[in-house]
């Protein structure tokens, strides 16, 4: 009940006056004055309670300060004093001392139409936010992110025996040296040295050796030497199995280890030598025989890849040649063909290239490289030419540099068609390198192997990663594929429910909010297909980097400052040190009574 202040003074008066009347009245009157002071202290002391006294205050209304995460509060105080009359505090999605909380900015702009000016403190606003403040000048005191990694590639997918390969951009500490670890299994297989103080371009590598799906880390400890990591999921696929067709003008130790080698990783091989002329003699390895003394369709269509040599090339006959053509253009067969003869001549479809002679010697050696290749050197018997590779050639090995290929591929229709100046590659096998050799074709003939199936499936996600509580968008052509189930980490199916699209009838759309982190297996009519899903604080600096970059551009557009606006309020005079008196002198009271 609100009285008036009048009528409140006037009780107060008749409270004091019979509080004074009894201390009169009683017999003991030691302390009285003192009595009389603390009877009368308490009085006031209710009226202050009753009718509290207001300060005003002047604010800045066309100027505010906007806290969020990351903010230091030294910037703050500093900030508060230099501008005058001091604008209001707010803060958003941070705690903040005296500040006013805001959950929704848009809200904010409603509410505070006299604010043009807004101050942001901490790491920044997310994008979507940053929107919201599109008509106010917004002025920067960001501070400096917190080491870690701010952004890293790595193949989502690799095939059992390549490495996976972490690039990225650390953002290091100003206090001291950090060091990156990649951890796989529970180990360090890879580590950097950050410097100190300055952003750092950074590679590790990693060779798996087995498949499955595993999450590798990216570890590092900060400035006061708290853990901080980054996960990295890696799919870890079996070797595909090729069907590969060897055609030879002669038996040789080439197709020999080349047989015993793919058979070895799994691979189905049929080889062909020729004897004489139209006698051969064949092999088949994890493959029913078959007739292969001609090249047929229905025969070429059994096949990913053919090797052949150009001596073979030219003993070809017109029909097996076209029966070639047709089988690279219509069904995506890969051939490579290795050039053994000294001057060799371009052959059109098959040896459309460029060579170079690069040496007066008829036979060198010489290191050779690929893509995939590891640290360690392999040489091989070369020859005095190279390829020159020329618009739509893609260099599979070189030696000293792409420019001097002597692997190249180009497509041709849905096939790749390859020539090869390494007709001996077996050296690398007697030499006991083995891995090598094993790496060198596995990275020659996935590049030219008849293509896979399209993968019709594709996962999108509206954040950086595919994160808990954040919706996944997954879409997929109904005419190939059918969408059976979602499983998630903790091995429950998941429902999920999708609609065709209004622009593509074909093509099948869904949406998922996943609750559980870790490995989510999609079951389709196909196979399967594995999912990620992060944590929501993942890549936590990637989005802040982000933020700051837009923040950056945003305020590049600002408009020019404003005129301050003052706005006087009225508050309330805090009243903790009334209350403290208000015990203190009824207190003495009741003790002063007692003695």
């Amino acid at each position: 009940m609100h009285l008036p202040l009048p009528l409140l003074l006037l009780l107060a008066a008749l409270l004091g006056a019979w509080f004074t009347w009894l201390a009169v009245r009683r017999p003991d009157r030691r302390r009285l004055l003192w009595r009389l002071q603390a009877t009368w202290g308490v009085v006031a002391c209710l009226v202050l309670f009753l009718a509290p006294p207001k300060i005003t205050r002047t604010d800045n209304a066309s100027e505010a300060i906007l806290l969020t995460e990351g903010y230091h509060a030294d910037t703050l105080n500093v900030l508060q004093k230099r501008l005058r009359p001091k604008p209001q505090v707010y803060a958003f999605g941070v705690a903040g001392e005296k500040a006013r909380q805001v959950t929704d900015l848009a809200s904010f702009r409603r509410q505070h139409p006299s604010v043009k000016t807004l101050h942001v403190l901490g790491y920044g606003l997310p994008a979507e936010e940053l929107a919201m403040l599109d008509s106010l000048r917004l002025v920067s005191h960001l501070s400096n992110l917190p080491a870690g990694v701010l952004t890293a590639s790595r193949p989502q997918e690799i095939t059992l025996g390549d490495a996976v390969s972490v690039q990225g951009r650390f953002h290091g500490s100003a206090e001291k040296k950090l060091t990156l670890y990649l951890q796989a299994a529970g180990k360090s297989r890879d580590s950097v040295e950050i410097r100190k103080g300055a952003d750092q371009i950074f590679s590790l590598r990693f060779t798996p050796k087995t498949a499955g799906q595993f999450v590798y880390t990216l570890r590092w400890k900060d400035e006061v030497d708290s853990l901080h990591q980054e996960n990295l999921p890696v799919v870890v696929k079996v070797p595909r199995q090729l069907n590969v067709l060897l055609l030879s003008s002669a038996p040789s130790f080439e197709g020999k280890f080349l047989k015993n080698a793919l058979a070895q990783r799994g691979h189905s091989v049929a080889i062909r030598n020729q004897v004489s002329q139209g006698i051969y003699s064949t092999e088949w390895v994890n493959l029913p025989a078959q007739n292969l003394n001609r090249l047929t369709p229905a025969l070429l269509k059994k096949f990913d890849v053919v090797l052949l040599d150009d001596l073979t090339l030219q003993r070809l006959g017109v029909q097996e040649k076209q029966t070639l053509q047709q089988a690279v253009r219509q069904q995506g067969l890969g051939v490579l063909t290795a050039i053994s003869q000294k001057s060799p001549k371009p052959m059109a479809f098959f040896t459309e290239g460029v060579f170079r002679l690069i040496s007066e010697k008829p036979a060198r050696s010489g290191a050779v490289r690929w893509p995939q290749q590891t640290s360690a050197q392999a040489v091989l018997p070369l020859s005095n030419i190279v390829l020159q590779p020329k618009e739509g050639q893609q260099p599979l090995a070189w030696e000293q540099n792409p420019t001097q290929a002597l692997v190249v591929r180009s497509r041709k229709g849905l096939g790749q068609v390859g020539i090869s100046l390494l007709p001996e590659t077996f050296p690398l096998a007697l030499e006991g390198k083995e891995t090598l050799y094993q790496q060198y074709w596995a990275s020659v003939l996935t590049a030219l192997a008849k293509p896979e199936e399209e993968n019709t499936f594709h996962i999108t996600s509206g954040w950086l990663t595919p994160q808990v509580h954040h919706p996944i968008t997954f879409s997929f052509s109904s005419a190939s594929l059918k969408f059976r189930s979602l499983q998630d980490s903790l091995s429950s199916s998941i429902a999920f429910y999708a609609q065709t699209s209004t622009l593509i009838p074909d093509l099948q759309l869904g949406q998922k909010w996943p609750q559980n982190t870790g490995w989510h297996r999609v079951q389709l009519s196909e196979g399967s297909r594995f999912l990620y899903v992060y944590p929501e604080n993942a890549w936590k600096l990637s989005q802040l980097s982000k933020n700051q970059r837009l923040f950056a551009l945003r305020i590049q557009k600002r408009s020019p400052a404003q005129m301050h606006t003052a706005l006087e309020r009225q508050e309330p005079l805090p009243l903790w040190l009334p209350a403290f008196l208000f015990l203190f002198l009824l207190t003495y009271l009741w003790l002063e009574e007692k003695i």
